[in-house]
């Protein structure tokens, strides 16, 4: 199996620490390694390094390449343009392919902590096993810990069997938007839904034919780009392509006769936005989460994150914030706000302040 690791976002969402030169995925938001070594690492417990593969933008080739020296050069896949996940996705997809035609493939993210990294492994093993034997798709799923309006979500049917104490692979039945807090509880309650992490194991022409039915200019272009040795005509062609997630052209869109849902324990956690980073590091949602050089007095359900070594940050009775100090940004916003977040950063662009982006 290749496993292709997505590391191409500028992390808008966890602004103001991922910048565009230095997104979240190379920062050590947890811990002293940056998230994509991390995930590299969880990978290279059961995997070959010649099986791993990571697809991020251009403007990453330096940083990427220094992260993981040992990787092969042919292992990295560089997007020419940023077009969401539906464009990357095609495009390593087809890199890969054509380097190993019909070889199973997952796809992984470099933005997520795992505490059980073994359990992962596991887990991908034995999705490997059942497509190569079955023909089905697999995501790998983790049942949600609490509620929460912040992820997608998978409605699973009957169980089929357990694979061990740590996998039982289930019924796929649909995947489900982000919900509202109130839908995302009674998620919980019914027991019949999980988290979907984006963790797919699946044969390539599976993957290809939801994009000739959904998103065929996207593949035609992923494709050539590919066959023409990444040309400068057809890596144009690509950053003319509409921005277009993953599950709009696939997950949307798969049958249950044609996926399986594993939903495993091995302590998924999203450090892809700010609330998500709490939610990680909280043991109780009332929990002051604190990183870096902070001293707090009385303040609840509140992050505060201090990645400067100059300056300290000192909080009095804040309740549902998050509060982040860098070396030239103090951004001080609600906790469940990320659209606003989102229009501030808009903001900064039009008014002409790139250097804080």
């Amino acid at each position: 199996m290749k496993i292709i690791i997505f590391a191409g976002g500028t992390g808008k969402r966890f602004w103001p620490a991922s910048r565009k030169q230095s997104p979240k995925q190379f920062l050590p938001v947890i811990g002293d390694q940056p998230l994509l070594l991390l995930k590299y690492e969880y990978l290279r417990r059961g995997f070959e390094a010649q099986d791993i593969f990571i697809s991020t933008g251009i403007q990453y080739e330096n940083e990427v390449r220094d992260l993981i020296p040992e990787l092969p050069d042919e292992n990295f896949i560089f997007e020419p343009m940023m077009r969401d996940t539906g464009p990357a996705i095609a495009l390593a997809s087809c890199y890969v392919n054509k380097l190993f035609p019909d070889e199973t493939i997952s796809l992984q993210w470099s933005d997520h902590y795992i505490k059980r990294p073994d359990v992962f492994v596991s887990a991908l093993k034995e999705a490997e096993r059942l497509v190569n034997e079955e023909g089905r798709a697999v995501n790998i799923a983790e049942k949600p810990r609490f509620p929460t309006p912040h992820r997608g979500y998978l409605k699973y049917g009957k169980h089929i069997k357990s694979v061990n104490q740590h996998h039982v692979l289930c019924e796929f039945v649909r995947f489900m938007e982000k919900p509202t807090l109130k839908v995302a509880k009674e998620y919980l309650r019914s027991g019949d839904y999980s988290w979907n992490l984006g963790y797919w194991v699946l044969k390539p022409k599976h993957l290809f034919a939801k994009y000739k039915d959904f998103a065929p200019q996207i593949l035609s272009v992923a494709e050539e780009i590919v066959n023409s040795d990444f040309s400068k005509e057809s890596t144009d062609k690509f950053a003319e392509l509409d921005k277009t997630s993953f599950e709009y052209i696939f997950s949307e869109n798969c049958e249950p006769s044609e996926t399986y849902v594993m939903n495993t324990n091995m302590g998924w956690y999203d450090v892809g936005e700010w609330i998500s980073l709490k939610e990680t590091l909280e043991e109780d949602p009332q929990d002051v989460v604190t990183q870096g050089n902070v001293i707090d007095i009385d303040s609840k359900d509140t992050l505060i994150y201090n990645s400067s070594q100059k300056s300290l940050v000192a909080t009095i009775n804040l309740d549902g914030l998050v509060v982040v100090n860098t070396d030239d940004v103090v951004a001080i916003f609600p906790k469940d706000d990320n659209a606003q977040l989102k229009e501030l950063l808009k903001r900064l662009e039009e008014n002409g302040r790139e250097e804080y982006l």
